[in-house]
C-alpha cells in the first residue's frame, strides 16, 4: 500500500512538472504583429540588445553580446561568439544610429543586465552584470560627455560568493545595488537539470558598498528588476511564472516585502519603471518554446512583445489594481526574442536577447489604450 502511494506521489510530481512546462512554453499560443507606429531596427546592433537603461536626458545605454552558455543549455555558436559591448542611443535624435561605447577594459566582458544611478550633483554611474567564466561580477562605470559624446570609464569590479548566477542589477546608490540570481549553478549541464526540475534556487541579494546579504531567497528564476523613482518599490520579473512581482522596499535596511504579483500570460524579461508616469514597461517572450528554439538556432525566429502596466492602486500599494497594454507585438520578422523596453516621450526602444534593437515612434491613435505615454 505504501509503495503504491509513493508511486502515485512520484507520478503526480512528474505530471505537475510536465504540465507546468507545457503551460510555460506556450505551445497553445499563436503570434501576431501590431506596432504603435512606424518601427525600424537600429544599426549597427546585430548581436543583442538584452537590457536598456535611460538617463533623465533621454540617452539610452544598451547591453549587447550576451552569451547564454552560462545557463547550461544548447546554444547557437553564433551567440557565444558575439563580442560583449555597450551602445548608446540618443532618443532626442532617434533617426541616428547607435554609438558603440569604448569600454577601456582588459578583461572578459559578457554583459547581461544593466542599471543606472544619477546623483543630484550630476554624476552618472552604470552598473553591468558580467558573466566572466571564473566568476559573476558587477562592473561599475562612470558615464560622462552628454548625449552627443557619451564616454564611459571603468570604476571598479564587485564580486561576492552570493553572486551565484546573476541576471540583473539594480542600483540603489553610487556604490550599492540589488542583484538577481536566476539560479544557483552556472556553466554546467547540471544547470539545465536545475531549470528542468523548477528548483527554487534563485535569490535577490543587496550589496551596500562593502558587504552582500540575501534579501529574498528560495525563488524560481528571478529575472529583471526595476525601481520606482522614490525608491520605495521594486518590481521583479519571473519568467517561469509569467508574472511581475511588486515589492515594498525599506530605504533604510533595503529589505524587500512582497506586496502582490501581476500575471501577464507571457514570460516577461526586463521591467523598467517610467520615472514620470510610474508605469512598468517590459519586454518578453509571448511564446517561450519558440524563444528556446531561437537560442539553439538564431535563424529560427521568435515572436516578440513589449507592454506597459499602468497602476490603478494607491501610492503605498501600487499595482494592487492595474491595466495592461500590449504596445508592441511582432511575429519575429522585425524583432526576435524581445527582452526589454523603455519609453521617452513618444519614442520606444525594444531590446532583444541576441538580435537587433528596434525603435518605434509611438502614435497614440494606433494603440489599444489611446492613453498618453
Amino acid at each position: 500500500m505504501l509503495f503504491k502511494a509513493v508511486k502515485v506521489l512520484i507520478f503526480l510530481v512528474i505530471a505537475r512538472i510536465i504540465l507546468r512546462w507545457v503551460y510555460f512554453m506556450g505551445f497553445h499560443k499563436t503570434s501576431s504583429t501590431h506596432w504603435p507606429g512606424p518601427c525600424r531596427s537600429v544599426p549597427p546592433i546585430e548581436h543583442g540588445s538584452e537590457d536598456i537603461v535611460l538617463t533623465k536626458n533621454g540617452l539610452a545605454i544598451i547591453t549587447s553580446g550576451l552569451d547564454l552558455a552560462y545557463m547550461g543549455g544548447v546554444i547557437d555558436p553564433r551567440i557565444s561568439s558575439a563580442e560583449g559591448k555597450l551602445y548608446a542611443v540618443d532618443l532626442n535624435n532617434p533617426s541616428e544610429n547607435a554609438t558603440e561605447l569604448k569600454l577601456g577594459i582588459n578583461f572578459e566582458f559578457v554583459p547581461h543586465g544593466i542599471s543606472i544611478w544619477e546623483s543630484p550633483g550630476g554624476e552618472t554611474r552604470l552598473f553591468v552584470v558580467n558573466h566572466r567564466l571564473e566568476a559573476e561580477t558587477v562592473e561599475i562605470f562612470n558615464l560622462s560627455g552628454g548625449n552627443q559624446n557619451p564616454v564611459i570609464s571603468h570604476v571598479k569590479t564587485v564580486r561576492d560568493p552570493l553572486f551565484t548566477s546573476m541576471n540583473d542589477v539594480l542600483a540603489t546608490g553610487p556604490d550599492s545595488f540589488y542583484a538577481s540570481n536566476d539560479g544557483y549553478l552556472r556553466y554546467t549541464l547540471w544547470r539545465a537539470v536545475e531549470t528542468l526540475l523548477n528548483l527554487h534556487w534563485g535569490s535577490i541579494v543587496h550589496y551596500d558598498g562593502s558587504k552582500t546579504r540575501v534579501v529574498a531567497r528560495a525563488l524560481l528564476g528571478p529575472n529583471g528588476m526595476g525601481i520606482s523613482k522614490d525608491g520605495d518599490h521594486v518590481v521583479v520579473s519571473f519568467i517561469f511564472w509569467h508574472q511581475i512581482a511588486v515589492y515594498a522596499r525599506s530605504t533604510e535596511s533595503n529589505d524587500l516585502t512582497l506586496l502582490h504579483k501581476i500575471p501577464l500570460g507571457i514570460a516577461p524579461d526586463n521591467p523598467w519603471i517610467h520615472p514620470e508616469t510610474g508605469d512598468i514597461w517590459f519586454g518578453g517572450a509571448p511564446i517561450p518554446h519558440r524563444t528556446f528554439a531561437a537560442f539553439e538556432n538564431m535563424s529560427s525566429l521568435s515572436p516578440s512583445m513589449a507592454g506597459r502596466i499602468r497602476s490603478l492602486g494607491s501610492n503605498d500599494r501600487p499595482f494592487e489594481e492595474y491595466k495592461i497594454y500590449d504596445v508592441f507585438s511582432d511575429d519575429g520578422q522585425l524583432m526576435s526574442t524581445s527582452s526589454s523596453a523603455v519609453a521617452y516621450g513618444n519614442h520606444l526602444l525594444v531590446g532583444s536577447v541576441m538580435q537587433k534593437l528596434v525603435y518605434c515612434e509611438m502614435k497614440a491613435e494606433t494603440t489599444i489604450s489611446r492613453d498618453i505615454y
